[in-house]
């Protein structure tokens, strides 16, 4: 079977900075298996898997408008004056290490101060930046009446054979 729209497929990755620093990879995190069109991973990602099978390996480069995003583009949000140190200097572009109640990591950039509080952009960690992407296809399959419904893999993705990049 090969990859489209609406299937279940699970890789292995890197996935790395354009500098080449690896940020992730499934020798530590495990393979990911997702619903092919859902825009769950990497925005771009999808389409450049259409027509893949099982055993196909590739290397893609995403601009940050099809990885995590560009800077300009990410939300505002405004923390309130009481939640900032109280001696914070803060200037146009500094930014913070954060987590959402989720726990994601997050940065937020500095904006600009109001009355309500400081207006910070609330970023990826890698938004603003070229990602770089080595997958190799594990498996393919149709997603189930539930998977579809709820748009979540069910089962937990199979184990890649050793050395399988």
């Amino acid at each position: 079977m090969n990859v489209e729209e609406g299937c279940v497929v699970t890789l292995t990755y890197d996935l790395t900075t354009e500098d080449g620093e690896i940020v992730e990879s499934s020798d530590i995190t495990g393979p990911i298996s997702f619903i092919v069109g859902r825009g769950a991973i990497i925005k771009g990602l999808d389409r450049r898997l259409i027509g893949l099978s099982v055993g196909d390996e590739r290397d893609f480069e995403f601009p940050p408008e099809e990885a995590f995003g560009r800077v300009e583009d990410a939300p505002i949000q405004v923390i309130p004056t009481s939640e900032l140190p109280k001696d914070a200097s803060l200037q146009k572009g500094m930014r913070f290490e954060a987590k959402l109640p989720n726990g994601q990591p997050v940065i937020l950039q500095f904006e600009e101060q109001t009355d309500q509080g400081a207006k910070m952009r609330v970023l990826h960690p890698l938004a603003g930046r070229t990602i770089g992407m080595s997958i190799k296809v594990e498996a393919v399959r149709p997603a189930t009446a539930a998977e579809k419904a709820s748009g979540r893999v069910q089962t937990k993705p199979p184990a890649p054979p050793p050395s399988s990049k």
